[in-house]
Order: C-alpha cells, then sequence, then structure tokens
C-alpha cells in the first residue's frame, strides 16, 4: 500500500519505519497537510494526519478524495479537527485515534487489515 504520513515527530518517524519493515511504501511529509503539501498525496491508496493543529478544510478532504485516497488514518490527542462525514458519505474507511498512548506499530496494523480486505 502506497501511504502518505503528515506532520510526524522523528520519534514517531523511526518507529513507523521500524514497524513497517518496508511493508508498505510510505512517504514522510515532516510538516502539517495543507494547501501547500496536500500534493504529495497523488497517487498514495492511504494517508496518516498525525496532531494537525489547524483544522482539516473539507476542501482538503475533497482533494485527498479526488486523489484516490481510499483510506485515512487520524491520529490526535484530542478531537481530530477533521468533518470525517465526507469521508463516510464517499464509502471510504477512516479511523480516528485519540489515544496518544498507542503505539506507532498499530498503524501499520490498521493498514495491513485494510490491505487485505481489498
Amino acid at each position: 500500500m502506497k501511504v502518505i504520513v503528515y506532520h510526524i515527530s522523528q520519534e514517531d518517524k523511526k518507529l513507523l519505519a521500524l514497524a513497517n519493515r518496508k511493508k508498505h511504501k510510505i512517504t514522510i511529509i515532516i510538516n502539517p497537510l495543507s494547501e501547500a503539501t496536500v500534493h504529495f498525496a497523488e497517487a498514495k491508496d492511504a494517508v496518516i494526519i498525525i496532531d494537525q493543529e489547524n483544522l482539516v478544510s473539507n476542501r482538503l478532504i475533497f482533494k485527498l478524495i479526488s486523489f484516490g485516497i481510499r483510506y485515512f488514518i487520524f491520529r490526535f490527542q484530542e478531537q481530530a479537527p477533521v468533518d470525517v462525514s465526507i469521508i463516510q458519505d464517499a464509502g471510504l474507511k477512516y479511523i480516528t485515534i485519540t489515544d496518544s498512548t498507542l503505539k506507532i506499530s498499530s498503524i501499520i496494523k490498521i493498514l495491513d487489515a485494510w490491505e487485505k480486505s481489498d
């Protein structure tokens, strides 16, 4: 699966690489998802957004969907700043993780499960 991760810390980046074991092709963007960075998601299957400080606009979600993104993972310490109804209405899969203690390796398990379900 081709995955893009936005706004990941250096520590989580290392943990994600170790957990992935080169199974999924992961692109890391240290900046948050924005109009300036959204184009990196083109030709990807899944997007992971970590601790986004600003609201993820509906326009950005629609743009990601138009790129062919089928899976969304939102990892936040509090309520995710995104309207997931757009993703639901499009019939796409998503998960919102608000538990900051959840290991980054769990994200790889979620991607593995989604890949098997295709």
